[in-house]
This record gives C-alpha cells, sequence and structure tokens, in this order.
C-alpha cells in the first residue's frame, strides 16, 4: 500500500472542499491510500511515512495560511538528517519524493503556492504537478466569500487520480 499524506487548513470551507476532490479522485485506485491530517496536529513522522505529500491551504494576504507556515515551522528540520557528505551538515530525509499543492483563492494564489514551493524547495522534493489554484468567484476580490467553480473541482479530481495511479506505478 502506498501513502499519499494530505496537509490541509480550512477555515471557510473552500480548502475542505479541494481536499474533498482531490480524495475521491484518488480513491478510485486501488492500493493507494490518502491519508489527510489537519496542519495542527500533523507531525514529521507522518512526512517521513509517507510516499508523496500534497499541501492544501487557503490563500491568506496572499500567502499560506499560518497553520500552514507553523506546520512547517514545527516539522521542517524534523525532516533533515545529519550527513558527512560534503563536509557534513543536514540533508532531506523525504528528497525526491514527490510533492504538489491545492490552493483556495480570493486572489490569483501565485503568491500563496510560491510560499509553499520554495519551503519545499528546502526538502529537496520534487514538484510532480503543477498544483491546483481555485479561485472562488462571485465574492468580493480577496475574501472567502464566493463559491468554486466546478471546473476547479474537476482538477482536484484529476489531480487525486493522477497522483494516486502514478504513485501505485512507480511513475512519480
Amino acid at each position: 500500500m502506498r501513502h499519499i499524506l494530505l496537509i490541509h487548513h480550512s477555515a471557510s470551507g473552500g480548502t475542505r472542499a479541494l481536499v474533498a476532490a482531490f480524495c475521491d479522485g484518488a480513491s478510485a485506485t486501488d492500493g493507494v491510500s490518502v491519508i489527510t491530517r489537519s496542519a495542527q496536529v500533523a507531525t514529521a513522522a507522518d512526512v517521513r511515512k509517507a510516499d508523496a505529500l500534497i499541501i492544501a491551504t487557503p490563500e491568506n494576504f496572499g500567502y499560506m495560511a499560518g497553520s500552514i507556515k507553523e506546520f512547517f515551522d514545527r516539522v521542517f528540520y524534523a525532516c533533515m538528517a545529519d550527513t558527512t557528505a560534503l563536509g557534513g551538515g543536514t540533508e532531506s530525509v523525504v528528497a525526491g519524493r514527490p510533492y504538489s499543492v491545492l490552493i483556495c483563492a480570493g486572489n490569483d494564489g501565485s503568491g500563496a503556492m510560491l510560499s509553499v514551493d520554495r519551503i519545499i524547495t528546502g526538502w529537496r522534493m520534487r514538484k510532480v504537478h503543477p498544483g491546483v489554484i481555485a479561485r472562488r468567484v462571485g465574492g468580493e476580490a480577496g475574501s472567502s466569500r464566493g463559491t468554486l467553480r466546478e471546473d476547479d473541482l474537476v482538477a482536484c479530481r484529476e489531480m487525486g487520480q493522477l497522483f494516486a495511479e502514478g504513485l501505485l506505478m512507480g511513475a512519480l
């Protein structure tokens, strides 16, 4: 059994809908499980055990949610190991594993995506899917009001299916 770890935060329910769509898509593949963890309770052990990682966050002020940032602050160095390579230092114990990101945005979402990517770059994981930025429509710019478009939810389902199938086949 292969495991996708999905770390999430959702205050208004939008990111939760993206997570549900991703899990729905992944559930069609036998032999792969999606383990969802709130950013507040996810641990470094969860990350180290996972075969792949998905981060799902709302865009807050053009950045990832504070609880997602706090998750990274709490577990980042616990996912590193001391090494003697190249004169010492640390190396990521999750290097090379696949990851991607789901963003529920009130603006363009690019700042939130970039901020998550920058941190995960330190773990040397491989971004194997560009991710999904779902922009709410019908609300005020920058707000959590409005609704998600069905095509964004479809994109999350497809991403879940692609991740699960790719992981099972060893393509990721």
